[in-house]
């Protein structure tokens, strides 16, 4: 019997890890810090950038302020009705990101085709004769407008990758968006591309002949002057705004998942550097940006990237031990029907509290890990069969813990900077360090410990005395606590193997003077103090 079974629960609390697949996640979320405040800058078309760990909650806040605001749309007629678009999928930039060509104008372009996509999609959603009402009521400058933003930013993107697309765009504001038709969402292709055809006719009647004007707009945001990006921003508002919506407010996400910027944090900075650094793209009357973008691209616009951040508002989101209980006690209950909390699931023999933080710990503070963890818990539990106890014991929690971090950390650490981590064996160590395991100079040893930090897998920690004597060097610790117990529990067989062959450095000497001074600079990129300077320890950790 599983421990879902001899609980009688309705179904695994864990058994979602995200919030676009968990079907009644609206019964028992907690929301999450700073919805409302991201809720209320969409409202007000007010740009915003909210950084935040993988996991911790922002795909959640795009969805339910999306979800939240189609549904006042839906349910008044009020002046302040913002048209919110999703911009989550960054395929288009790929080439150019790639061939490092990317520029403002492209992400532009890419959002273009995101509003008018859900121009399109709401009105599919709409009774014909209210779809009509909106599509006929356009003057004649208004359906030029639709006319050439849909050619030059709609149509131009493939049909295949268009179907795509609006599937999903379907599937978001179906549960949002409240209509009395009751359509079959997958049977509205055909309303859509009578849509298209509707505002891509030449003619109003037989007297007015907008085809002139419209390729003439159209030339006009299809050009190579420096403003071409702001005036597309401007026509995409004044559509919206003919159909009674009071501005765009895009919602853009999931800019480290490409496959050009996954697990960088440099190359996801780098992807949306050409819009944060356009500051007037974010000053668009009627347009405004919220981004939700991973923590560890922040050090980069602070560094590497130049982003006048503190021109943008911004927060970091972070969950505090109280929130994430609570979100573990309102599942259980929820699927209890209210009869255990989280404790109902532990043996009697367990602290409570001090589980809870072993718990948060180990899962980065993210509730989305958190679930992760104690699906796998859940599961190794009753893996077990008749040797567990009937609730969950300090044997499973370990067995969950060790299987958790054995097999996500792959997901969230590129290969080759994670194994090169387990090789070196130690959760603290200096530039010395490196330079012995993995027989590699100086210079080397700062290279690989530079590409660690970008990847999030260690962070500076105050300073240690040197070997040598002298200055005290740098001292850096693992920073994820999943690597670090896979270290320290010897979990896989690569952990303190030391290099691989092939690695060693050809010029490693460990007696040069090179090497006496190594993690002095080491924390520096590129152009490190004079010798005679003594290195003070930062002021706060990175």
């Amino acid at each position: 019997m599983t421990l879902v079974q001899r609980l009688n629960l309705k179904g695994n609390p864990f058994e979602h890890y995200t919030a676009e697949t968990e079907p009644n996640i609206t019964e028992y979320a907690v929301r999450p810090p700073y919805l409302q405040a991201i809720s209320d800058r969409a409202r007000s078309l007010s740009s915003f950038i909210l950084f935040g760990n993988r996991g911790a909650g922002k795909s959640a806040t795009r969805i339910t302020v999306f979800g939240e605001v189609w549904k006042s749309n839906s349910e008044s007629d009020t002046d302040s009705r913002p048209f919110v678009v999703n911009l989550t999928d960054f395929t288009a930039l790929q080439p150019a990101f790639k061939a490092n060509k990317l520029t403002d104008r492209e992400i532009v372009a890419a959002v273009a085709f995101c509003v008018l996509e859900q121009i399109l999609v709401w009105l599919a959603s709409l009774e014909e004769d209210d779809r009509e009402v909106y599509i006929e009521g356009l003057d004649k400058s208004e359906r030029a407008l639709a006319f050439a933003l849909l050619k030059g930013f709609y149509l131009s993107v493939s049909e295949m990758d268009r179907s795509v697309s609006t599937t999903d765009a379907l599937k978001l504001l179906n549960s949002a968006w409240y209509t009395k038709s009751g359509k079959r969402w997958d049977a509205l292709s055909g309303i859509i591309a009578a849509a298209v055809n509707a505002f891509s006719k030449k003619q109003i009647d037989d007297a007015i002949d907008i085809a002139g004007p419209a390729e003439a707009l159209l030339k006009s945001l299809t050009g190579d002057s420096a403003n071409t990006s702001r005036a597309i921003l401007i026509k995409l508002v004044d559509l919206v705004k003919a159909f009674g919506f009071s501005g765009v407010c895009a919602l853009v996400d999931k800019v480290d998942e490409t496959p050009a910027t996954s697990n960088s944090a440099e190359a996801t900075a780098r992807l949306i550097h050409p819009l944060l650094t356009h500051i007037q793209l974010l000053e668009v009357n009627g347009f405004s940006w919220i981004l939700f973008l991973w923590n560890n691209v922040q050090d980069h616009f602070n560094s590497k990237v130049s982003v006048r951040l503190d021109k943008i508002a911004h927060a970091n989101i972070t969950w505090n031990s109280e929130s994430l209980r609570e979100m573990l006690e309102s599942r259980v209950r929820f699927f209890s029907n209210n009869q255990h909390g989280f404790s109902g699931l532990l043996d009697d023999t367990l602290c409570v509290g001090a589980v809870l933080d072993v718990l948060i710990e180990l899962s980065v503070n993210s509730p989305r890990e958190l679930i992760k963890l104690l699906d796998i818990i859940v599961r190794e539990h009753d893996a077990r069969g008749a040797s567990a106890p009937p609730m969950i014991d300090q044997v499973s929690l370990d067995l969950g813990q060790d299987k958790y971090a054995k097999e996500t950390i792959g997901t969230w650490f590129k290969e080759k900077p994670l194994q090169q981590i387990l090789r070196l064996g130690k959760t603290s160590f200096v530039n010395r360090d490196v330079q012995t395991i993995f027989r590699i100079t100086d210079q080397g040893a700062r290279v690989r410990i530079n590409g660690w930090e970008d990847a999030g897998l260690v962070r500076q920690s105050g300073t240690a005395p040197s070997e040598l004597g002298g200055k005290p060097v740098y001292r850096y610790v693992v920073a994820d606590p999943r690597v670090e117990r896979i270290i320290v529990r010897g979990l896989d067989s690569a952990v303190g193997a030391g290099a691989e062959d092939g690695e060693d450095g050809t010029d490693y000497d460990p007696n040069t003077e090179d090497q006496a001074n190594e993690d002095v600079v080491c924390k520096f990129r590129g152009n490190p103090p004079p010798d005679s300077e003594m290195i003070s320890p930062p002021n706060s950790e990175k």
